[in-house]
C-alpha cells in the first residue's frame, strides 16, 4: 500500500505547488497568518475548495472533465466530490491512523499529536485521519493541519460541532499553501484507496451542541444523500464526528447521564446499506469502544467483517470514561484488507 500512498502524494504535490522560497515549515507552524502572503496554488482541487469555503457540504458538482494524472505507475482522478485511485492496489492493506478530537494545538496537546504521529507512523499508517473538533480558532485549526501534514501522508479532515465552517474551511486553504498533502473531507465526499472506499458525513446532527453558530448541521436528507456515494464494488468505511444512535449501555454514543444520545438517522443508514465498517468519535466518555453490527462489543487485534470504533478524543486533558477508566488521549488503528479489517486503540498514559 505505501507505493500506492506515495504515488497519491506525488498526485497532490503536483496538483498543489507551495510558493517557493517563501520561508519554511516550522516558520507558518509557529505564525500561521505568514501563510496568507503566499501566492494561491493554481490547482482544480484549490479552486474547487475555494468556491466553496463558506459552506458545510458544498453542491456536488462534478468537475469535468476530471483533473487526472499519472505519476508512479498510478493514476490518479479527482471529480469533484470524489478523489479515485485508478489501477490496482498493489498489496492490498490499507492502513489508516484515526485520531478524533485533539481540540487545540497547546503545547501538551502538541506533544500528544506528535506521540501518535509517531505510533502511526511505525504501524506503517498510509494516511491520516481526523474526525473534527480539531480546535475552534482558524490558528490552531491551521496549526493542527500543518503539523499532522508533516510526514507526508495524506491527511484527511472533516468538521465537527466545534469549528465554524469558514474557520475550518479557511484553515484548510491556507495550510494547503505548503501542505499539499491535505484533503478537505468536506467536500471530498468520497475517497477511494483502491479497494477502501472512506465515505463521510461532515459536521454534526444536532445544532444545540455546536459551539459556533456557524457549525454544520446536517440534516437526514443529507444522511440519505450518501447513498450517491456509495462506491459500486469494494469496502466501504463510514466516517463521521458522532457515532450512530446505540441499543444500550454498550454503543458507542451513551452520554453521561444522558443514555444513547448518536444518530438514530445514521444507525438505520449503516443498516439498510448493509455497511460494515465505521469510524466515530465525539461522545468523548464512550471513546476507546468497538461493536459490531449488532451493536455488541468487540475486541480488536484480529480481522473481522465488520466493527464500528468511537475514538474517544486525542487531547491529553484528563477525561472519565464509562466504566471508570481515565483517558489521557487516544486513537486508533485500523486497517482494511480483502473485505475485512482489524483495529487496536493507541493509548496515552496519564501522568
Amino acid at each position: 500500500m505505501r507505493t500506492f500512498l506515495a504515488s497519491l502524494w506525488l498526485v497532490c504535490l503536483c496538483a498543489l505547488p507551495a510558493a517557493a522560497g517563501a520561508g519554511t515549515y516550522e516558520e507558518y507552524l509557529d505564525d500561521p497568518e505568514g501563510l496568507t502572503d503566499l501566492a494561491e496554488p493554481a490547482s482544480a482541487y484549490y479552486a474547487y475548495l475555494k468556491a466553496r469555503r463558506a459552506s458545510c457540504t458544498g453542491d456536488g458538482a462534478a468537475v469535468e472533465p476530471p483533473a487526472e494524472l499519472a505519476l508512479g505507475g498510478a493514476r490518479f482522478s479527482f471529480r469533484g466530490p470524489t478523489l479515485e485511485a485508478l489501477g490496482p492496489d498493489p498489496d492490498g492493506v490499507f492502513t489508516l491512523g484515526v485520531l478524533g478530537a485533539p481540540k487545540d494545538f497547546s503545547d501538551e496537546s502538541r506533544a500528544a499529536l506528535r506521540v501518535f504521529f509517531e505510533r502511526f507512523q511505525k504501524a506503517g499508517a498510509d494516511a491520516v485521519l481526523l474526525l473534527g473538533d480539531l480546535a475552534a480558532t482558524e490558528t490552531e485549526l491551521t496549526q493542527i493541519l500543518l503539523f499532522s501534514a508533516e510526514r507526508k501522508w495524506p491527511v484527511l479532515a472533516l468538521i465537527g460541532n466545534t469549528e465554524g465552517r469558514a474557520a475550518f474551511n479557511n484553515a484548510f486553504l491556507a495550510a494547503l499553501k505548503v501542505a499539499p498533502n491535505l484533503i478537505n473531507l468536506d467536500f471530498i465526499r468520497r475517497v477511494d484507496f483502491g479497494a477502501v472506499s472512506l465515505v463521510n458525513l461532515p459536521g454534526y446532527q444536532d445544532r444545540r451542541f455546536m459551539h459556533q453558530s456557524s457549525g454544520c448541521t446536517y440534516k437526514p436528507a443529507d444522511v440519505e444523500a450518501l447513498k450517491a456515494l456509495l462506491p459500486g464494488s469494494g469496502t466501504t468505511v463510514l466516517v463521521s464526528h458522532g457515532p450512530p444512535a446505540g441499543r444500550d449501555a454498550h454503543g458507542l454514543d451513551v452520554a453521561v447521564e444522558a443514555g444513547n444520545v448518536g444518530d438514530p438517522v445514521l444507525a438505520g443508514f449503516l443498516r439498510d446499506q448493509k455497511i460494515a465498517f465505521g469510524l466515530f468519535s465525539h461522545i468523548l466518555e464512550s471513546g476507546g469502544r468497538a461493536v459490531d453490527a449488532q451493536g455488541k462489543p468487540v475486541q480488536g487485534g484480529v480481522m473481522r467483517a465488520d466493527f464500528f470504533l468511537n475514538v474517544g478524543s486525542a487531547n491529553p486533558l484528563a477525561w472519565q470514561l464509562n466504566g471508570g477508566k481515565t483517558s489521557c488521549g487516544m486513537g486508533a488503528i485500523a486497517r482494511f484488507k480483502g473485505g475485512q479489517g482489524s483495529f487496536e486503540f493507541v493509548n496515552l498514559p496519564c501522568k
